[in-house]
């Protein structure tokens, strides 16, 4: 009988939070995990990826030994549901991602790009064609975590503008706010 099996049996409370526990930093794992192969990180996606199956392993097996469990059950999808949105929370804190942000905007262009500059955000202009006529493309190179000041800006002058964002593989050069070493 394994560590884990016995500590889950003293108590069905205790193995409840630790199979929930266990399930969080498993999903927690998995979900940093899978930002690391989408990068191309081999070898921290590999770690990461042994000691995710791991966990599931021990837990799950429990979980299904004692299937009757409702608790134990619960417990399980609770931590996985936990386990996402911490996961996604962390990624999001951690993250260094650059982010392309395209603005169209039919009236108020003007007012977007120079609050965006006043802010010290490079923003690059171009002439679209749109159903209704002429439109105004803006864009900003940014780290991901400024989208938010970015859109509110954005929407503080207009509500109706089109936001796009994606990310970014590869950069050379230019002004990207967020980002120590500026290239010119």
């Amino acid at each position: 009988m394994d560590i884990i099996t016995k500590i889950i049996d003293l108590n069905i409370y205790w193995g409840a939070l630790i199979i929930f526990v266990s399930r969080v930093v498993d999903v927690t794992i998995g979900t940093y995990r899978v930002q690391m192969v989408v990068r191309r990180k081999k070898f921290i996606a590999g770690i990461l990826g042994f000691f995710e199956v791991l966990i599931f392993i021990l837990i799950v097996s429990k979980v299904i030994q004692d299937i009757g469990n409702w608790l134990n059950v619960i417990a399980y999808c609770g931590g996985f549901a936990a386990g996402n949105m911490i996961g996604i929370f962390i990624s999001e804190k951690i993250s260094r991602e650059i982010i392309s942000v395209g603005i169209v905007s039919k009236n108020k262009w003007l007012e977007i790009e120079q609050r965006l500059r006043e802010a010290g955000f490079g923003v690059t202009r171009s002439i679209g064609y749109g159903k209704d006529g002429e439109v105004q493309i803006l864009k900003v190179v940014c780290r991901r975590d400024y989208f938010p000041k970015v859109r509110d800006i954005i929407l503080k002058y207009d509500n109706k503008a089109f936001i796009t964002s994606y990310l970014l593989a590869g950069k050379y050069g230019g002004l990207i706010y967020g980002v120590k070493n500026k290239l010119q």
